[in-house]
This record gives structure tokens, sequence and C-alpha cells, in this order.
């Protein structure tokens, strides 16, 4: 195995650890569960993503819109599971969702790194094509920017897990009235 494909095994130990750090601050369990399963999902079929040579960067493009998902759609996603299994942990999950800066940080990088797998998918196309000689993105620049947001994605969340007592804190305090106008 070399570097990057070590490196990219990093984050479902991180997830792991962060999970148990976290465990009894509901909301940031079930979020931190959903990415877990994300990231069993991708590192299960990373092997497999590899032999589709041309494809792999819309493979990647996929799994960061999966990966998107529970960050934008969880509150949501706990109201479906709700109403499918009737369990009142969704429910309150559901109720006391907060958004969070470190997961608009999370977004951010992902958004990023669709970007960077849809450059080298235009990019694989346009050199099948004979349109460009060469590549324009060398994987050496691409595995270093990779890196650096996974690295990136490792502090948010370490930064998520670790805000999470004093945010559970803030909002039993404060509830939801900061955040809404009475007016409306």
């Amino acid at each position: 195995m070399d570097f990057y494909t070590v490196f990219s095994y990093v984050s479902l130990p991180f997830l792991l650890v962060a999970l148990v750090y976290a465990w009894k601050y509901e909301s940031s369990r079930y979020f931190l569960l959903l990415l877990t399963f994300i990231e069993i999902i991708d590192t299960a079929l990373y092997k497999v993503s590899y032999t589709w040579t041309t494809h792999l960067y819309l493979y990647n493009m996929g799994m960061c819109l999966l990966f998107l998902v529970p960050i934008i759609y969880r509150n949501r996603i706990a109201y479906a599971l709700h109403r499918f299994t009737g369990w009142p942990f969704f429910l309150r999950v559901y109720e006391n969702h907060h958004f969070s800066v470190q997961e608009i940080g999370l977004i951010l990088l992902g958004l990023i790194d669709f970007a960077l797998a849809a450059f080298n998918y235009l990019e694989v196309w346009l050199y099948k094509f004979y349109v460009t000689d060469g590549w324009i993105m060398s994987n050496d620049v691409r595995n270093f920017i990779l890196i650096t947001l996974n690295i990136l994605m490792c502090c948010g969340l370490l930064t998520y897990v670790f805000k999470t007592p004093d945010r559970e804190r803030f909002y039993k305090e404060h509830g939801d009235s900061f955040a809404t106008d009475p007016t409306e």
C-alpha cells in the first residue's frame, strides 16, 4: 500500500473515535453514525471503484454527494426514520437539530472535492477523445489536494466533536428563541 491509499482509510477510525467521544449527545451521535455509515460504504467500495478506470471520478462525485446527504438532510432523514420506525430517538434528534459552523465547513469541503472529481472526470474524457495531449492536473497535485481536504475534514470533525458539549449546553439554556423571529 502506498501513502495515499493508507491515508484514504484514516477517516473511518477517526469517525469511530469521535463517535465514542460524543456518544452521550444524541444529535452528534446520530450525525456521526450517518457519516460513519457513508464512510463504511466508501471503504467497502474502494478497491472496486479503482477497477472502473475512466469512471472512477464519477464514482468519486457520487460519494461526495452521498457524503453531503447526512449533513444537509439529516433532519429530514431523522423525521422519516421516526415515521418509519416510531422510535422516539429519531424524534428527539429531529426536534433538537441545530446546524453548526463545522457542518457548513464540511459541506464546503465536500463541494470542493466534488468539483475536483468533476474536473478530473472531464479531463479524462478530453484525453480519451484526443482533445488534450496530456493531463492538466497531475495525480501528484490531485492527491495532495485530496489529502489536504481529508486533513481539513478530520479537523472539522474534531472541532465539531469537541464543541458538542458547549453547543448542547447553549441550546438547553437558550432554546430556539434566538434563531427565529417571534413576529413571523
